[in-house]
């Protein structure tokens, strides 16, 4: 009796933290995708053009890159997808706005 509780404790402890776990990496992942659209926005809106590839370059893997610019502004979305075997995809979105520098 104790060992078939046992067995069924240690599993809900591991897909508790196997859940924990994917959590976490899916607020990281938010994280970087907000990081790297404020980098993108930031040197778009500078006219860098150098610094938004390299701030591109630095988006999470397999992200779609979005760029809307507007007379004043320059606002970037980035979207970047994560599953856990059959749960998902989620998508995870960051955006940026940033006005326009002076030339």
């Amino acid at each position: 009796m104790v060992t078939f509780e046992l067995a069924i404790g240690i599993l809900s402890a591991s897909l508790a933290a196997v859940v924990l776990c994917w959590t976490i990496s899916l607020v990281t992942l938010h994280i970087r995708c907000a990081d790297a659209a404020a980098q993108v926005a930031r040197s778009a809106a500078r006219g860098d053009d150098a610094g938004a590839a390299e701030a591109k370059a630095r988006a999470p893997a397999g992200a779609t890159i979005d760029v809307a610019a507007s007379m004043t502004s320059v606002t970037v979305t980035i979207r970047a997808q994560s599953s856990l075997g059959r749960i998902g995809p989620i998508t995870m979105t960051g955006s940026a706005t940033m006005p326009k520098e002076p030339t």
